[in-house]
């Protein structure tokens, strides 16, 4: 593939990603408020305790030599059929060794149903681990409308599944057999999509190369999934099953924009960067475009959402969810930090700078653990809280790390911030003296909610189209979305450059 064919499928990718990604978030909204209504705090604790089990395998069963592999420029058949029987042979060994350890892990939990849930989890990570090596091709050569219909389709299945036992039986058992379909569903979609069968196992050439670089990025995933599942694992070990559950729909709020926005955007990032090592100016220019777009999407919603984040849980899920509400609050500032800490892992990837990326890796895990394990003793809110301040920090530290080599700096990913940053704070108070005059006013809490996103996205962007340095990085968003039409006939592109 040439660099005019990376660049067309990289910039087509995200479009049909997020046009996938439409249909998701409507899911995923109506998941969230019609599940919520039938399956209890409680239970939702219940299946986060076995999926986080679950989300630790998928880490370890690749050792990072899907990484290895998207990395490089161009790949042999040998290699591929490699990794291929490394990834299915680590599968099933870690579905055995789980399924072994799954008392162990009730225990932990003091929740001896834990055991069953694990254990009908397993055959979805069974067939997912077999699976990933063709949906790591798919998005290797950027076929992302593919992966689109695909994530679209599986996401479905797994929601009906989980509404008809939810409405059925009320339990825990809707959420686990759920997202097991959404497992089996994509797997089979992943392995029928794509014609490319393994030969039969042998040794590549490279492969100490391949062990050396995926051992570096295995610790480094191995380390951000213990960071970024701290606060669920402390959660519920300390304070119980519903504190985890309030926890965990304040979670899946909170990563909203990102699966549905961010990850389209940024997915066709790592393959792309891949391509354009040997020209440093394209590479730099993508990259910084990416950290301008997401700031410029994420930051005026991080705003806006930590100020209405109490009244629209509540109009969502009910009244129950309070504390869910008050832990979206928390979450929420650090949103603006995934503009600039979301693909930075992907710098160090392209750039063969394994051991930074490693040791990256465990000082931000070594941070978040020790500021829930302080926080939690304030409860829920301490332990969200905790989690909030450190991953700012870290989002900070992967700025200055990445920016150390390379061509991209750690003054040019801050300055491309800048944009997204003005617009968070005229979001911010456009949402806050929404929700002061509706607290006024009396308003419901659904009201509420909408006057304050309205009114702070309003006036973001009547802001972001008078200033040039935010009317740029508007149009640059609408363009990267799917909105290039709307550019053009309001000849906003025409009105950047004065």
């Amino acid at each position: 593939m040439d660099i005019a064919e990376a660049k067309r499928r990289a910039q087509v990718g995200p479009k049909a990603l997020l046009a996938g990604r439409a249909f998701t978030l409507v899911i995923s909204l109506t998941s969230t408020f019609t599940i919520a209504r039938l399956v209890s705090p409680r239970d939702y604790g219940l299946a986060n305790m076995s999926m986080i089990m679950l989300a630790f395998a998928v880490t370890l069963r690749d050792f990072g030599m899907t990484n290895a592999l998207m990395r490089k420029g161009s790949i042999s058949q040998a290699e591929m059929s490699f990794v291929f029987w490394f990834n299915s042979t680590t599968t099933v060994l870690l579905t055995t060794v789980i399924a072994i350890a799954s008392p162990w892990i009730a225990d932990f939990y003091r929740q001896p149903i834990i055991v069953w849930t694990i254990l009908v989890s397993l055959v979805g990570f069974l067939f997912s681990g077999i699976a990933s090596q063709y949906k790591a091709m798919l998005s290797r050569n950027l076929e992302f409308k593919r992966l689109a219909t695909i994530e679209a389709a599986a996401l479905f299945s797994g929601f009906l599944t989980t509404l008809v036992l939810a409405y059925l039986y009320r339990n825990v058992w809707a959420i686990v057999f759920g997202n097991v379909a959404q497992l089996i569903c994509a797997s089979i979609m992943y392995v029928s999509s794509n014609r490319w069968k393994p030969d039969r196992p042998a040794k590549p050439d490279n492969l100490r190369e391949l062990l050396s670089f995926g051992a570096n990025t295995s610790i480094y995933s191995l380390a951000q999934f213990v960071a970024n599942n701290a606060a669920p694992i402390i959660i519920g070990r300390v304070l119980g099953a519903a504190p985890l559950g309030q926890f965990n729909r304040a979670q899946a709020l909170f990563q909203i924009p990102s699966l549905n926005v961010v990850q389209p955007i940024a997915q066709a990032t790592l393959p792309f960067l891949a391509r354009m090592r040997p020209h440093p100016e394209e590479y730099r220019v993508a990259y910084l475009g990416l950290v301008r777009r997401l700031s410029t999407f994420l930051m005026p919603g991080s705003a806006a959402l930590c100020i209405v984040a109490v009244p629209l849980v509540r109009t969502l899920l009910g009244d129950r969810w309070h504390d869910a509400g008050m832990a979206l609050t928390l979450l929420a500032p650090s949103l603006s930090a995934v503009a600039f800490a979301y693909a930075a892992g992907d710098l160090f990837v392209s750039q063969n700078r394994s051991g930074e990326l490693r040791t990256l890796g465990l000082v931000d895990m070594i941070m978040r653990v020790v500021a829930i394990l302080i926080g939690v003793q304030f409860g829920i809110l301490g332990a969200v809280a905790a989690f909030s301040m450190a991953s700012i920090l870290m989002a900070f530290a992967r700025v200055f790390a990445s920016g150390r080599k390379g061509p991209v700096g750690a003054r040019d990913q801050l300055r491309a911030g800048i944009p997204g940053l003005m617009l968070g704070i005229v979001a911010g108070i456009g949402a806050g003296t929404a929700v002061m005059l509706s607290q006024h006013l009396q308003l419901s809490d659904a009201l509420t909610s909408i006057f304050g996103l309205t009114l702070g996205g309003l006036l973001a962007l009547t802001f972001g189209l008078i200033v040039r340095p935010t009317r740029i990085a508007l149009i640059d968003l609408f363009d990267a979305i799917g909105l290039a039409k709307v550019v053009t006939l309001t000849r906003l592109r025409r009105f950047a450059v004065k």
